[in-house]
């Protein structure tokens, strides 16, 4: 039996992916697309500094060699999808920006599941903000740091600067660990869902209430899913068994 699956709102709910990842891929109107017009609404900066700070530490052009770049973590399927060209982390804090605002009108929140829960990021963008007291914290923080450098010693500064590097490896754990998991896919049902506009594998393994989350909703096409941050409109995926 086939559904057609419907993108529900990403919930509250925290989950391991690539950090925040990517989340965990977009569909697409056709792998041709190589540019995209900036989203009627856009997410206040204020959003995407405390977004950056919670997945990079800051850092807009931080390359730790995990597969994703940049301020805000781009996959570089997720990056090209959005309309991005280049590298993420060699692009401007602008452009990367610019971008992520793309991803942001095709996919909401949920592109940066972890953070975005932390941080209390819901929709697509337009009026979202920051609601949760660690992203004021981390707001605060990412501003004070030139004073913090120019106050406290060198050690302190460096140990600061290092925990939100050592973060972003952490939070991409998940999805180092999901490729992997590709070698022993979950079983597949006789159940399936075609991909509609917007849809990601995590809302729909939301929305079908799939036990083990997007994860195993990937791990079940692994053979026809290379990437989980890119899925197509018109896709056929199996459910998990």
């Amino acid at each position: 039996m086939q559904k057609t699956s419907t993108a529900s709102q990403s919930t509250r709910r925290t989950i391991i992916r690539r950090s925040a990842a990517g989340l965990a891929g977009v569909a697409v109107a056709g792998a041709g697309l190589t540019a995209l017009s900036a989203p009627a609404t856009a997410a206040p900066a204020s959003s995407w500094d405390s977004l950056a700070q919670c997945e990079s530490g800051g850092n807009w052009s931080i390359n730790t060699g995990n597969g994703y770049y940049g301020g805000l973590q781009f996959s570089p399927s997720s990056w090209s999808a959005a309309g991005g060209s280049g590298m993420p982390h060699q692009a401007s804090k602008a452009e990367q920006i610019r971008v992520a605002e793309n991803l942001l009108s095709m996919q909401g929140w949920g592109a940066w599941p972890a953070c975005s829960a932390k941080l209390g990021l819901y929709g697509n963008g337009g009026s979202a903000e920051v609601t949760t007291q660690s992203a004021e914290t981390s707001s605060q923080t990412q501003e004070a740091a030139p004073k913090v450098e120019k106050k406290q010693s060198a050690p302190k500064v460096e140990k600061k600067q290092a925990e939100p590097k050592q973060q972003a490896p952490q939070q991409q754990a998940p999805v180092q660990e999901e490729r992997a998991s590709a070698v022993s896919p979950v079983e597949q049902s006789d159940e399936t869902i075609t991909v509609q506009a917007g849809d990601t594998m995590y809302k729909l393994a939301e929305a079908h209430g799939v036990d083990g989350g997007w994860e195993a909703l990937y791990a079940a096409n692994a053979d026809t899913v290379s990437d989980a941050n890119l899925i197509f409109v018109g896709q056929t995926l199996h459910l998990p068994a």
